[in-house]
């Protein structure tokens, strides 16, 4: 089964943000909200139109952008992002969100090997967004609003009395070690922080990233 490709390294995003911030206008979000799986060839070279998986938005293609603008500092569209996933697909369970493969191959990597230290890093990150998914999300569901919410509330205490079911890391996220070195992560202004600086994300640090805490809480 194909599955998504996987997003760039972090040294690919830095180098070409301003060319990968213009993917994603938007006013356009409608366009890009969309698997990035490659139709069959037969399909792309009959221009047959598949209304299939190859059109659909997945979890793993969002997850993948979160990450994307989670490097590049974009905060808008990373919490953007983070309220799309958790309040328009609610059947989207972050635990269900499948390891990234460490390469674009077809390779099995249930226990990662990684090419380089780039992977590696990349890998890491994606392992330690899902646990940033989940406390953002939980925070939503503690105060009595699941993921199901409707935009416009008309008994906040039915939703309040329904049980309340917490996000969790999928388990090869759980898994994860610290990277072997430390890695430093530009904030939006180009600066790398120092290790102790305030607004050094725990979460990162503990698996030797250094990078800003970004804002993930959405009303």
């Amino acid at each position: 089964m194909s599955t998504e490709a996987l997003p760039p390294t972090v040294a690919e995003l830095l180098a070409g943000a301003s060319n990968i911030r213009a993917r994603y206008p938007s006013h356009l979000a409608h366009q890009w909200r969309r698997s990035r799986i490659r139709r069959p060839l037969i399909s792309r070279l009959l221009n047959l139109q598949i209304k299939s998986t190859y059109h659909r938005d997945t979890a793993a293609t969002s997850f993948y952008r979160i990450y994307e603008f989670f490097i590049l500092h974009d905060n808008i569209s990373f919490r953007n992002e983070l309220e799309y996933f958790c309040r328009s697909h609610p059947q989207w369970r972050v635990s269900s969100l499948p390891a990234p493969r460490t390469r674009n191959t077809s390779d099995d990597d249930r226990s990662p090997k990684y090419p380089d230290l780039d992977a590696q890093v990349r890998y890491t990150i994606l392992a330690v967004l899902t646990r940033i998914m989940c406390d953002s999300f939980n925070r939503r569901i503690e105060l009595g609003l699941p993921r199901d919410a409707p935009a416009i509330i008309e008994d906040f205490e039915e939703l309040q009395a329904r049980p309340k079911v917490y996000e969790e890391p999928p388990e090869w996220a759980k898994l994860v070690q610290p990277l072997p070195q430390k890695v430093f992560i530009p904030n939006a202004e180009g600066r790398e922080l120092d290790e102790d600086d305030e607004d050094v994300s725990k979460e990162f640090k503990d698996v030797n990233i250094i990078v800003q805490m970004p804002h993930i809480h959405f009303i």
